[in-house]
C-alpha cells in the first residue's frame, strides 16, 4: 500500500484551534463510521476541506484559520492538538474519498500569527503534492476522472438491473475480476519506488491503461458501490494470501440492509504464473459478501487471514464497523411487493399498473438513456411500471408523460415500501378516501413532505413540477443541507440546493425549470438517485 505523508513546515507549530465549525456535509454510513472517530476539532477540519475538494483536484492552496484566546499556559497543548486535527482530518479524507488517486500529500506552510486584545489567529496554507506522474505533466487528472467516470456509471446502470443487492453488486465484482490480471511486477516493486503509480488507482482497474494492485481494486469497487448507493468502505490493514506470504492489504466492506459484509476482489482475481490475460479461469467468489465468520477454504473463516487496521498515514488509524457473523443471503432482495398486493392504478380510468407483470423493457425507452436505469429500478421495485402497450403490442413507459401530483406522492410512498399513517386525518377536501393515492397522502402530510396547495386543497390532479418533486425528496431524505430561514428564504432553495450537490438533478440539470411540470422519466430519475442515497 502507499503510505502517504503530510509534511508540516517549521511555522505550523504556532497553529491554533480552528476559531469556527465549518458547514456539515451530509455524510453516509461508510463515511460516517470513519468521520465520527475524529474528534470535533479534527471533524470541522475535515468539513472543511470537504467542501474544497475541487481545490484538491486543481492543486490551489486552502487557507484554513485557526485562532482563539492567547492562554501561556495552554497554548503548546492547543498547539499539539491542532496539528493533529488536520492530520487526522486529512487521513480520514485518505480513506472516505479513495478517488483522490493521485494525491501524495499535502504541504502545510502558516503565515504569521497576529496577536491583539489577548487573541491570536493564524492562517495556515494547504498546497496538495501530486504522484510524478500527474506532477510532471505527463498525466491530466481532470481526464482521468472523466475517464473513470465515464466507465464507472457504465458498470453501475448495468449493474443495477441485476435483481437484488447480491446479484448488483457481483457483477462489479466480476466485472473487476474478469477484466483485470493482478499486477505482480508492481507490487513486487513497491508503490514507494514504482515510478509507474497507475497500478494503485482506479484508473488501472477501470480503463486497461494498466493493471491493477490490491489499492486500485479495491478503490475503483468503493466507487461503483458509491455510484449503485450501496455505503462501501475502502479498508487498509495486512493479510495473508494462499501462499503464505503476509502484508499490506486493502480490500472493501459493503452495507447492505445495516450490516457489513466483506468483498476482497483481489483474492478472487489471484494472480497466477505465466498468465497475463485478463480471464484466466480462476476467478472466484470466496472473498465476496462475507461475514467475519464465513468459511474460506474449508476450515480458514475470514477474519484468520484478513486484519483491517485503517492505518493511512502518519501513524494515524480507524476502526472498522464489526462485520456480520455470517455472509450474506444470495436471495437477499429489497423485492418488488408480493404477488398478492396488487399494485393500485396510479389513473383510475388509465391504470399505470397492469394486472399482469410487464417486462423491464419498454419499446419508448432507448437503452441509453440516462433515466433508463431509473425506469428498470422503478418497475422493479414496484414504483410504477408501464403505460400500456402500442398498436404492436409492445409495452410503452411514455416517459415524457405528465405525472400528476397524486401520481407522484404514490410513486414516493411505493419506493418507501408502503408506510401506514399513523392517524387517519384527512385535511384535504379533494382527496377522497377511495382514490389511489388516499394512503400515500396521509402518510406524507404526517411526515411533514407535503402541505398541499392549501390549507385544505391537495390538487391531486394537478401536475407535479420540477420544483414540488425535488421538494417532496429533500423532505423525505431528512433535509440534508438545511440552510437557517433568512427574508426572501424560498420554499424550494435548500431543496434545489441539495439535489445539485448530491446529484440528484444529473443528467437533467440543462432542462431543468422549477415551474415546469415534471415527466414521468425524469421523476423516476429523482426517485431513483434520492430513494438510494437514503441507503447510507
Amino acid at each position: 500500500m502507499k503510505k502517504r505523508f503530510l509534511s508540516l513546515a517549521l511555522a505550523l507549530i504556532l497553529a491554533l484551534s480552528l476559531c469556527a465549525p465549518a458547514l456539515a456535509a451530509e455524510r453516509y454510513a461508510d463515511e460516517d463510521a470513519i468521520y465520527q472517530q475524529l474528534s470535533p476539532m479534527a471533524q470541522q477540519t475535515y468539513d472543511y476541506l470537504i467542501q474544497n475538494l475541487a481545490s484538491f483536484r486543481s492543486g490551489a492552496p486552502i487557507t484554513v484559520r485557526f485562532g482563539g484566546t492567547y492562554n501561556e499556559a495552554t497554548y503548546q497543548s492547543e498547539v499539539q492538538a491542532s496539528v493533529d486535527a488536520l492530520i487526522d482530518a486529512y487521513d480520514a479524507i485518505l480513506l472516505t474519498h479513495p478517488e483522490i488517486w493521485w494525491l501524495s500529500g499535502v504541504h502545510v506552510t502558516a503565515n504569521d500569527t497576529t496577536v491583539s486584545g489577548g487573541k491570536y489567529s493564524l492562517p495556515l496554507i494547504l498546497a496538495v503534492q501530486f504522484q510524478n506522474q500527474w506532477a510532471s505533466g505527463s498525466r491530466s487528472v481532470y481526464t482521468d476522472e472523466a475517464a473513470v467516470k465515464s466507465v464507472v456509471e457504465s458498470i453501475a446502470a448495468e449493474a443495477s438491473i441485476q435483481g437484488g443487492p447480491w446479484d448488483q453488486l457481483l457483477y462489479v465484482h466480476d466485472w473487476l475480476t474478469t477484466h483485470n490480471v493482478y499486477n505482480n511486477a508492481a507490487a513486487a516493486a513497491g508503490s514507494d519506488n514504482y515510478w509507474d503509480y497507475l497500478p494503485w488507482t482506479p484508473v488501472s482497474a477501470l480503463t486497461g491503461e494498466s493493471q491493477p494492485v490490491c489499492e486500485g481494486y479495491a478503490r475503483a469497487f468503493k466507487l461503483i458501490c458509491d455510484q449503485l448507493g450501496y455505503p462501501c468502505l475502502y479498508v487498509v490493514g495486512n493479510a495473508s494470501g494462499s501462499n503464505g506470504s503476509y502484508g499490506r492489504h486493502s480490500w472493501n466492506m459493503v452495507q447492505v440492509a445495516g450490516k457489513w459484509y466483506a468483498v476482497d476482489v483481489t483474492f478472487d482475481d489471484p494472480a497466477i504464473n505465466g498468465v497475463t490475460t485478463p480471464v484466466s479461469g480462476r476467478e472466484t467468489h470466496e472473498y465476496f459478501m462475507v461475514g467475519e465468520e464465513t468459511l474460506i477454504d474449508g476450515y480458514h473463516v475470514f477474519s484468520d487471514n484478513h486484519f483491517p487496521d485503517g492505518a493511512v498515514a502518519d501513524g494515524a488509524s480507524f476502526t472498522y464497523p464489526a462485520l456480520a457473523p455470517e455472509a450474506l443471503d444470495p436471495g437477499f432482495s429489497w423485492g418488488p411487493p408480493d404477488i398478492d398486493d396488487p399494485v393500485e392504478p396510479d389513473e383510475p380510468d388509465n391504470p399505470d399498473e397492469p394486472d399482469e407483470p410487464q417486462p423491464l423493457t419498454f419499446a419508448d425507452v432507448e437503452e441509453l438513456a440516462y433515466y433508463a436505469p431509473a425506469v428498470q429500478w422503478a418497475v422493479m421495485c414496484g414504483v410504477t411500471n408501464g403505460t400500456g402497450t402500442d398498436a404492436q403490442g409492445n409495452a410503452l413507459f411514455s416517459p415524457g408523460a405528465t405525472v400528476t401530483r397524486g401520481q407522484a406522492v404514490t410513486f414516493l410512498w411505493r419506493a418507501m415500501w408502503r408506510p401506514e399513517a399513523e392517524t387517519q386525518d384527512n385535511p384535504f377536501r379533494d382527496v377522497s378516501p377511495d382514490a389511489y393515492y388516499y394512503d400515500a397522502v396521509l402518510w406524507a402530510v404526517e411526515n411533514g413532505i407535503t402541505n398541499g396547495v392549501s390549507a385544505d386543497s391537495f390538487a391531486p390532479d394537478a401536475p407535479v413540477t420540477r420544483g414540488q418533486m425535488l421538494t417532496f425528496l429533500w423532505r423525505t431524505v431528512g433535509k440534508p443541507y438545511e440552510t437557517l430561514d433568512y427574508e426572501g428564504k424560498q420554499w424550494y432553495a435548500d431543496a434545489e440546493n441539495w439535489a445539485a450537490i448530491d446529484g440528484v438533478l444529473g443528467d437533467t440539470w440543462l432542462d431543468y425549470s422549477r415551474e415546469a411540470a415534471c415527466p414521468r422519466s425524469d421523476v423516476v430519475y429523482y426517485l431513483y438517485h434520492a430513494v438510494l442515497s437514503m441507503a447510507g
